[in-house]
């Protein structure tokens, strides 16, 4: 029985203690389900002994439909900053600082949910989230007054700057082992000595190894590991992105307008690096090898008002 996907809580995990059983959970024993169960594992005369060894023996997954048996806690500091419209210039901005942890919708071990909490696969820590408006102060009648001449009035005056800027800090990641529980688990947790993998400086400078990966290991068969789902000291690469726009204004006539921009989505062409490989048993454990956002894109309209 299994709804994949709609589920997470294995319902039907060995018991942990099964665990002192060793490789003795794979050894063939007679299958009582051989001509009754004619589907799956049960197709042959005999089983591994793990599977005899489940709570519901003559199935293979049992998951919860509507139950992932997982819960979440969100705490946030949010603030807002605001310089109404003002001699030509506006700005906005929010920051929150938050922390998000849950025990997932996976679990190591099922009888001990409380073991898989930790942070969330979305906790963001840090996000600042700013605009900006500002009329360029040129032009005529404005503080930088240059006459009313054709020149001055269809060249220089007229202009807005906008601007969009975003910094986040990265999410946490999560490292991964092959499953040899024997368990039937949803997973299997690396293992780690005590020492934190963190690595400090530019990431295009860790790009080969963004993390230490010695002390990170694969955890011996029919163990489980104990490293936590998602790590608060190792995370994704941040967002540091700047788009920005500049509009001029044209007054074909008394009712005509004509406007046009020229917009730049990350502007400074900032690279944000994708996440790491963080499979402890792949040979590019610890290496990045992607670009997680576009480059700088520039579009430029004319649009007619009337």
């Amino acid at each position: 029985l299994s709804r994949s996907g709609e589920g997470g809580m294995e319902l039907n995990q060995l018991d942990p203690k099964d665990l002192a059983l060793g490789s003795a959970l794979n050894q063939r024993v007679a299958n009582p389900f051989f001509g009754i169960v004619n589907n799956g594992v049960h197709l042959s005369s005999t089983i591994a002994r793990g599977q005899l060894l489940r709570p519901y023996p003559q199935f293979t997954n049992v998951q919860p439909l509507y139950d992932a048996g997982s819960n979440s806690i969100y705490h946030a500091w949010q603030n807002t900053f605001r310089r109404r419209f003002s001699h030509g210039f506006m700005f906005e901005g929010n920051y929150t600082w938050s922390k998000m942890i849950d025990t997932g919708d996976s679990h190591q071990n099922p009888y001990d949910v409380a073991a898989s909490r930790a942070l969330s696969a979305q906790d963001v820590a840090h996000r600042f989230v700013g605009s900006v408006v500002y009329d360029l102060p040129i032009g005529p009648g404005r503080a930088l007054n240059t006459g009313d001449s054709a020149v001055s009035r269809f060249v220089l005056g007229g202009w807005q700057v906008n601007g969009i800027i975003t910094y986040q800090s990265g999410t946490p990641l999560a490292f991964s082992a092959s499953n040899t529980s024997g368990l039937f688990a949803a997973r299997t947790q690396p293992n780690n000595n005590g020492q934190s993998g963190q690595k400090t400086g530019p990431v295009r400078e860790r790009l080969n190894s963004y993390f230490l990966t010695s002390p990170f290991s694969q955890p011996a068969a029919f163990t489980f590991g104990n490293l936590s789902r998602y790590l608060p000291d190792i995370r994704s690469d941040s967002t540091r992105n700047w788009d920005v726009s500049l509009f001029k204004q044209f007054q074909i006539t008394e009712r005509v307008r004509t406007q046009f921009r020229a917009e730049f989505f990350n502007a400074f062409n900032t690279v944000r690096f994708g996440g790491p490989n963080t499979t402890v048993t792949s040979g590019a454990f610890g290496v990045i090898t992607s670009q997680s956002n576009a480059p700088r894109q520039i579009q430029f309209g004319l649009k007619v008002l009337f």
